[in-house]
């Protein structure tokens, strides 16, 4: 009998901190708007992001930006500006292998920069087929409309290739570009046994 008092207390106290039902944004799988989809990282107490990045030697001088900012990939169309980064050098390598078409080139480049925090929003709404290939217009649609409106200097989404790691899309043509700094570019070898 008193073990029921203090469920019902407990459940009497819980009562109005959950809503009747979960919100639309998580149980419908709709293409988000960017307005409400994407929030900033808020402060955890380090005011850089690093990200990474594998290039081959003719991108060397510029890794987060040149020719093919606008290429397009999973999360921009083809013609909407976004360089494709990681927020560890192991996703970065394997983001490269997963878009390697080929030969593995003789070498390649780790380039790793800092980005303010306040520079990047993060993605937390997806459409539900976000990670299905071919890649999906209603996913590209929401790295366009972030790009052309210029909502800032990176968007976070997750990858598709590694569950539970993230991407940074940077905005070459974005103001705040200058922002970034590039913070090391050294020689990455890749293991012969990675490519198969």
């Amino acid at each position: 009998m008193h073990t029921e008092t203090r469920t019902g207390e407990l459940d009497d106290a819980l009562a109005d901190s959950f809503p009747a039902s979960d919100p639309p944004s998580a149980t419908t799988p709709s293409a988000a708007t960017a307005a409400t989809a994407q929030i900033g990282l808020g402060d955890a107490g380090d005011s850089h992001i690093r990200i990474y990045r594998i290039v081959e030697p003719r991108k060397a001088s510029e890794p987060f930006s040149g020719a093919g900012s606008d290429s397009g990939g999973r999360w921009t169309s083809p013609g909407t500006h976004g360089v494709y980064a990681s927020l560890t050098p192991a996703t970065a390598m394997l983001e490269y292998l997963v878009h390697l078409e080929g030969a593995t080139p003789a070498s390649l480049l780790m380039a790793s920069a800092n980005l303010p925090r306040e520079s990047i929003l993060a993605q937390l709404e997806m459409p539900g087929e976000w990670s299905e290939r071919p890649y999906r217009r209603s996913v590209r649609q929401i790295g366009d409309e972030w790009s052309k409106a210029q909502r800032s200097l990176a968007l976070r989404v997750p990858s598709a290739v590694c569950p539970d790691e993230c991407n940074v899309i940077v905005n070459p043509q974005h103001p705040d570009f200058p922002k970034l700094e590039l913070d090391q570019l050294k020689p990455v070898t890749l293991d012969a046994r990675l490519r198969i």
